[in-house]
């Protein structure tokens, strides 16, 4: 996996490379070039580009920019937002303002006629606090002129977005494009960094592996998801590829077993049972015929205390466990305890994460070898609080179990902590997290460990929702559009 950098991160890892010798000039150097190339494919021959240079080291990027594309024979007005601060900023911008067609201050905005092209050299990732009247009206011009048709490339970071959070405290560039240097940034896909990054290039100016920090979040890419998925042998036997328990539904929430069971499927169990309540055994045997089903005893629609000698009796040779989907808050707390005590590696959702929450003292049942996958509103009743994904994802795991906090980009805490950017708008309708149960569950059950479970999981059920989503459209598409996906998805 590749790594997925803090602000600090970055900034040691570039530091590390200075003191082994590297000199930042050329290291900007580099950057300007790679941000060239980017500007090249969207910049006409005889079209403007304006890039609007802050004072740091994000500005200095600009100016050497700036500086190629003159030297190429292209219109290039800079706009020296403020005086620079860095010494290569400095260096750069006066082997540029001979050279660029015009090097301006940003009392020309209002005169200044649409460029083709805009970037974004303002502020990078060092911003943490909202832009001030100045970036703020300047901010407000360049995504004026992008909705009007200029395609407006941000460099590392949109200005105005939080590196690390991807909060947007006020004003901030919204981007066609965003190109960042070596590595990632974490907030490229938390918070509201995906709705103002758009295409995020990642361009290689030759910072080592060596001097990238130690617990870097991991990036995952489809090929580490190739890399773990089982594969199947030609003399394959179902019996090869575990046998899960879901142990979830009710009256009025059938469905939610049914979604799961047929991920769980899709996602390559060998066998399927799901254990639900008495009266919604028919149900759940006309939605998932491909699975087996064990009617248990149940109050009031739900599963209740009488269903534990036979949950005992079904636990025993099961590879993997899912529980939670479709449960409701009137299952027996009981039967949630007889699963986390059953030593069974266990994705947890749904119901059973509000049971644990409403049951504070469950919680010291949860082991490695439980993934649990809330929502932020599950994770704030298990947190007793509101916390961003990152550091709920790692105070869940502080619990003892592995831990995804499910969002438009999920956070996967574990040994390691991983970020999984997979997925699309259209998933978020209700039966989405049923299948993502299901996929980890089946995961399980295949061999996997938790955290790879559950980073691998997220990225398959978000690859193939993507897929769903072109064949059925962003509102349309269902969770059962996703799950018939699924096999695609592991082609990816």
């Amino acid at each position: 996996m590749k790594p997925i950098m803090t602000a600090d991160q970055m900034r040691c890892a570039e530091n590390r490379l200075f003191a082994g010798g590297m000199e930042s000039k050329k290291l900007m150097d580099r950057a300007a070039s790679e941000l060239v190339k980017r500007i090249l494919k969207l910049l006409p021959m005889d079209g403007t580009c304006v890039i609007a240079c802050g004072a740091g080291g994000n500005g200095g990027d600009g100016y050497a920019a700036a500086l190629k594309l003159a030297e190429k024979g292209l219109r290039t007005v800079v706009l020296s937002v403020y005086e620079p601060k860095s010494q290569d900023a400095v260096y750069y911008r006066n082997l540029a303002k001979d050279k660029v067609f015009a090097l301006r201050d940003v009392s020309c905005l209002e005169d200044l006629p649409q460029p083709e092209v805009w970037v974004d050299c303002l502020f990078g990732i060092g911003l943490n606090r909202k832009p001030d009247a100045i970036a703020e009206k300047l901010i407000g011009r360049i995504n004026d002129d992008g909705r009007r048709g200029s395609a407006v490339i941000s460099c590392d970071v949109p200005s105005g977005l939080n590196a690390d959070t991807g909060e947007i405290p006020g004003a901030c560039v919204i981007a066609k494009e965003t190109v960042t240097f070596q590595c990632r940034k974490r907030g490229h896909y938390l918070g509201l960094g995906s709705e103002v990054c758009g295409k995020i290039t990642v361009a290689d100016i030759g910072i080592p592996d060596e001097a990238i920090p130690e617990g870097a979040m991991r990036f995952v890419e489809d090929n580490d998801l190739r890399a773990v998925l089982p594969q199947r042998r030609l003399t394959a036997h179902k019996n090869d590829f575990g046998h899960l328990l879901i142990i979830a539904g009710s009256r009025g929430m059938a469905g939610a077993a049914a979604l799961t069971a047929m991920a769980a499927l899709r996602s390559g169990a060998g066998l399927v049972t799901v254990a639900c309540p008495e009266s919604v055994l028919n149900i759940l045997q006309t939605l998932a015929p491909c699975a087996m089903c064990i009617g248990l005893s149940e109050t009031d629609g739900a599963i209740d205390r009488g269903a534990l000698k036979t949950l005992s009796s079904a636990l025993t040779g099961k590879d993997a466990v899912a529980i939670g989907p479709g449960l409701s808050r009137r299952v027996s707390p009981d039967c949630i305890c007889l699963v986390l005590e059953s030593g069974c590696k266990t994705v947890i959702d749904a119901d059973a994460l509000n049971i644990i929450a409403e049951n504070p003292d469950m919680k010291a049942l949860l082991r490695p070898c439980h993934a649990i996958t809330p929502h932020p509103g599950e994770a704030a009743r298990l947190l007793n609080g509101k916390y961003d994904a990152v550091t709920a994802a790692l105070r869940l795991r502080d619990l003892g179990c592995a831990a995804l906090v499910k969002g438009a980009s999920s956070v996967i805490a574990g040994e390691a902590l991983t970020l999984s950017s997979s997925g699309c708008p259209g998933m978020a309708k209700g039966g989405s997290g049923d299948a993502l149960t299901g996929i980890v569950g089946a995961l399980l059950a295949q061999g996997l460990d938790c955290e790879t479970a559950l980073w691998a999981g997220s990225q398959l059920h978000g690859r193939a929702g993507e897929i769903a989503e072109k064949q059925y459209g962003r509102n349309s598409m269902l969770p059962t559009d996703l799950i018939n996906c699924i096999g695609k998805a592991m082609g990816c």
